[in-house]
């Protein structure tokens, strides 16, 4: 077998996230599965191409979420020590198999069902206009701090209808969910998490006693067969709520940002044309891959896959932006490209775990190119691209600041 991938080394890495395209390179010539020794989990299986991840995605049968139910017992020996916040959101719906997965999933969908996402346009714009006038005495700003983070928790805060008040705890507590992989931030973020926990078991108790507008009460009163969310089902899907539609949109609109600015041609034709905004930001979902990888899956079916001998209870991850720079599928994927077509790009995973959030994801990055871009039109980075600083979190691929000059 060949050896291993070492993921800190290759995937952690501050060069790797600077530019992760010649590891994807290396990644792909060694096949489309490859062994690969992880942080906290051992050794693992990193399905790297496009149709190895499609096929992957789309095989919920035998890649199971949930470790139990591939014979292994981890996850529900250490659940059992885990403290009560963290216990409920590691039964989250991501971590959760058919056909409870799809009864989380049924009862969540009908409530964002009910509340139409384009029609979010004018608020989300409001927002950032509120964010960028904030900005608007200085010369110089910190991109992610000052905007690409704070527009994606604010809109989320207001669709969950939290009280305005709160916004600036629920960013702390936010940002501070997930510091890195070593056991030490693991650590630290146990009490952060249990004080929001705290904070919203309190939200769910009051919007239940008297009822506001808000996707929190849309939740609540969602209802399937007389089926309905639990109050620790809930706890679980504001968390995933507040991490997956901010910590991810967070680092499409900053890194997105830095990508147009390096390529100063691309960025004055979408100066130029607003319609070019949503192919944009699908190339920019493809070209930054800011979600690299999928949570952990574990094969129920020993046997081969993509050519390769897979025991069962393997711990797999699907490489999503290592597939999408597969170029078996696209066309010198090195370049950024707006007008690529087609754009077959899994930055929101395949299969019955597509993300849930995938067109507020895109309506707030289009929003928040086409605001930053004509308010500041010559906004620039106020340092050299090489020092920037990136963070190394296991997954995700992100900007700890951006400083720019607004012009």
């Amino acid at each position: 077998m060949l050896k291993p991938v070492d993921v800190k080394a290759e995937l952690l890495g501050a060069d790797y996230k600077r530019d992760p395209r010649p590891t994807f390179e290396r990644l792909h010539a060694r096949g489309e599965i490859v062994p690969a020794r992880m942080p906290l989990f051992g050794d693992v299986l990193l399905v790297v191409s496009h149709a190895g991840v499609a096929a992957f995605l789309k095989d919920p049968k035998r890649f199971v979420q949930h470790p139990a139910n591939a014979g292994v017992s981890w996850l529900t020996n250490l659940q059992a020590w885990m403290p009560r916040t963290m216990r409920a959101v590691s039964g989250s719906m991501i971590t959760q198999d058919d056909p409870e997965h799809r009864r989380l999933r049924g009862l969540v969908d009908q409530a964002f069902s009910r509340r139409g996402v384009e029609g979010l346009r004018g608020r989300i714009g409001e927002i950032a206009d509120q964010l960028l006038d904030a900005v608007q005495a200085s010369s110089r700003c910190d991109l992610v701090d000052q905007f690409a983070r704070r527009l994606p928790l604010m809109v989320i805060a207001e669709l969950l209808g939290l009280p305005k008040e709160d916004h600036d705890k629920l960013q702390i507590w936010a940002q501070g969910l997930v510091k890195g992989t070593s056991l030490m931030s693991l650590a630290m973020t146990v009490p952060r998490m249990s004080r929001m926990g705290g904070y919203i078991r309190r939200q769910i108790a009051s919007t239940r006693a008297r009822p506001r507008p808000g996707l929190l009460n849309e939740l609540i009163l969602a209802e399937r067969h007389g089926d309905r969310l639990d109050d620790d089902e809930l706890l679980a899907m504001v968390f995933l709520l507040f991490f997956a539609g901010h910590e991810t949109t967070t680092h499409l609109i900053s890194v997105g940002t830095l990508s147009l600015l390096q390529h100063p041609q691309t960025l004055a034709r979408v100066k130029g044309d607003a319609s070019l905004l949503a192919q944009t930001v699908e190339e920019l979902l493809r070209f930054t891959s800011v979600v690299e990888m999928t949570k952990p899956r574990h094969n129920t079916l020993e046997g081969e896959f993509l050519g390769l001998q897979v025991r069962r209870g393997q711990m797999m991850f699907a490489c999503l932006a290592a597939a999408n720079f597969d170029p078996e599928v696209f066309d010198k994927p090195n370049r950024f490209d707006i007008d690529r077509t087609p754009n077959p790009h899994l930055a929101f995973g395949s299969g019955v775990h597509f993300c849930l959030g995938h067109q507020l994801a895109r309506l707030e990055a289009q929003i928040a190119l086409e605001r930053l871009f004509s308010r500041y039109p010559d906004v620039s980075l106020a340092v050299c691209g090489q020092d920037l600083s990136w963070k190394t979190n296991l997954g995700l691929r992100g900007l700890k600041t951006m400083p720019v000059r607004l012009g």
